[in-house]
């Protein structure tokens, strides 16, 4: 190459090309470098603006050598749903865990067990029948104090639900009678059996009973200490018989007589046989005479010892039973 009509030398040339290259390096360089300022710009300006967008990956790495073994790319919106699901699914284990399992009866505060419910439940039916028991007992006995009473006939108590008292008239209370009114009633009714030959009632009917028990009276009939009976004393495990034929109106304990047994018989008549160790009928039975209805014995509040204590009733009202039955 010429330079102002002079050759060039080779050092020159050798310059000049290095320098242009240089020059060409540097503009290549700056070029990049802008570039590259830009287009990190556009996306931090985009993350400012719309954070959602934002992206990653998550990569599972090999220790040693570094390695990608798994990578998912997620987005933030992605993680929480995930959070949130894992919550909901370790509340629906724990749930089905504790309600589904044994476990429910000691993690469940108040939880009642099918066991236990079943027993409330056989528990609750059973007071309802003997609660319906109880009262058709009531009605039983209210209606025999008024039969006793003679408020009611005799044949009001064939079956205990027959006659069901009524509410608006108040029970009727077993009442002594003063000494002196059973005394005339007494000398009454022998006045009647005196002259009445052949009626139902008079004292030739003494050979229609026999007696309860094969004994002696301890105790004779006293109204006036409200003794409405007799006491008969016999050898341990004495069977007590029915007097006469009869239906068996009550059966069972009471605090006074113990267990106690009232017959009805024709002619509004009623036996009581108190203080029995054991009883051999129910309510309801037929019986004959001389069909052992109890065992004599020491039971109730009243009783002093082993024996029987033997009423007479007639018309509601209490007698001598030695006018009836021969007990000698």
């Amino acid at each position: 190459m010429f330079r102002g009509g002079q050759p060039e030398s080779r050092e020159n040339i050798a310059f000049r090309v290095r320098h242009r290259q240089k020059s060409q390096r540097i503009h290549a360089l700056s070029t990049i470098f802008v570039v590259d300022m830009a287009e990190r710009k556009t996306p931090n300006s985009n993350r400012s603006g719309s954070p959602s967008d934002r992206k990653f990956r998550l990569i599972l790495q090999e220790e040693g050598t570094f390695a990608e073994r798994w990578s998912m790319r997620i987005q933030p919106g992605q993680i929480r749903a995930l959070a949130a699901m894992s919550v909901l699914l370790v509340a629906a284990l724990t749930y089905a865990l504790v309600a589904l399992t044994p476990l429910r009866e000691t993690a469940v505060p108040g939880y009642v067990s099918t066991e236990t419910r079943a027993m409330q439940e056989e528990a609750m039916h059973t007071a309802d029948s003997l609660s319906q028991v109880l009262a058709m007992q009531g009605r039983y006995i209210q209606n025999l104090r008024a039969v006793l009473m003679g408020k009611l006939p005799a044949g009001a108590l064939k079956t205990i639900a027959d006659v069901a008292p009524n509410p608006n008239t108040p029970a009727p209370t077993l009442s002594p009678q003063s000494g002196e009114a059973l005394e005339d009633l007494r000398n009454r009714v022998e006045e009647e059996d005196a002259f009445a030959i052949g009626s139902p009632s008079s004292l030739d009917e003494s050979g229609l009973w026999i007696p309860p028990v094969d004994g002696r009276i301890s105790a004779p009939w006293n109204p006036g200490i409200d003794h409405l009976g007799v006491d008969m004393v016999a050898p341990e495990n004495s069977p007590v018989k029915a007097v006469g034929d009869g239906t068996v109106i009550f059966s069972g304990f009471t605090a006074g007589g113990g267990h106690t047994v009232l017959i009805q018989h024709p002619g509004d008549r009623i036996s009581v046989y108190m203080h029995n160790s054991r009883i051999e009928v129910a309510a309801g039975d037929r019986v004959r005479q001389g069909e052992m209805v109890a065992v004599i014995g020491d039971s109730g509040d009243h009783s002093t010892g082993p024996h029987l204590h033997f009423e007479w009733w007639e018309s509601g009202v209490a007698i001598d039973p030695q006018l009836r039955v021969s007990l000698d």
